[in-house]
């Protein structure tokens, strides 16, 4: 009979950990790489406003040297608030129904580099319209650096992808699958090895989730996104700020799961070596 529970116990704890690995991996695509709420909440954050700001005034000095101008003060006009209001745009964009690659995104406004050329140069109107424009334009380009064939295709493939595109009902179907085998694992163990079978509960559920954990900590421990090779640009800022994006949204999760589960793994065997003492007395 402890032969059968073994094995029963083994392939019940397997089946535990593929059912956790399924409910997170799909959680993680459903909730987070391809939620645009989660990303417009947290992926404009002060850091990649202020890498997208210095990535702007470069070409923003560009074209100011191209006219002659002292373009110090033509970054100001890119505010953080519309970088962040750019970056949404285009989040939604890129998950439009409709979305077609390259994104169909709307120019940066040029009224403010229109009133700067007025105000600080002898330019004709046709004059302040190429010069606000030509401005607009760097900026527009900065902003969707991102917005090429060769990573909006192969991103619009994926978020249409079958397993995508079933990430919610993945997530809901491993998630019941994962309570149908704890409640298997409990029938198993009952009467006097009921504290015993809460530790391979217990146990099963902290593995399950450090079998994602562990990449997905991997990843940020050793900064694998920041390596990426590519020369800095704001497509490498806008590329990182998705992925860090993603990647720290679940580690906090599986952070909070990992300690969660491992605190109720110390108590489950902290009450099954209490419950042997008391046997032994």
């Amino acid at each position: 009979m402890k032969f059968f529970k073994a094995i029963g116990t083994v392939i019940l704890l397997t089946l535990l950990f593929a059912s956790i690995a399924l409910t997170l991996a799909s959680a993680a695509v459903r909730f987070a790489a391809l939620n645009p709420k989660y990303l417009k909440a947290f992926m404009p954050t002060k850091t990649y406003c202020a890498e997208m700001r210095e990535r702007v005034s470069e070409d923003l000095d560009h074209v100011a040297l191209l006219y002659g101008v002292d373009g110090t003060e033509l970054p100001e006009f890119v505010t953080d608030d519309a970088i962040r209001s750019y970056t949404n745009r285009m989040i939604d964009a890129l998950f439009a129904e409709n979305a077609t690659a390259p994104l169909k995104l709307p120019a940066f406004p040029a009224d403010g580099f229109a009133s700067f050329a007025r105000a600080h140069t002898a330019f004709g109107e046709e004059g302040v319209r190429d010069f606000s424009e030509d401005c607009a334009q760097a900026v527009t380009e900065d902003l969707s650096a991102i917005n090429t064939e060769l990573i909006i295709r192969p991103f619009l493939n994926f978020r249409d992808n079958t397993f995508c595109k079933s990430s919610l009902v993945l997530f809901v179907s491993g998630a019941l699958l994962t309570v149908i085998l704890l409640i298997f694992l409990r029938m198993m163990y009952t009467g006097p090895s009921r504290r015993a079978g809460s530790v391979v509960i217990q146990g099963g559920m902290f593995m399950g989730v450090t079998l994602v954990f562990v990449p997905v900590m991997q990843f940020l421990l050793f900064g694998y996104v920041d390596r990426l090779n590519i020369s800095v640009s704001a497509f490498r800022t806008i590329l990182t700020g998705y992925l860090n994006t993603v990647l720290y949204g679940c580690f906090l999760v599986l952070l909070a799961m990992e300690i969660l589960t491992f605190l109720f793994l110390l108590i489950a065997i902290a009450r099954a070596a209490h419950g042997k003492k008391q046997k032994s007395r």
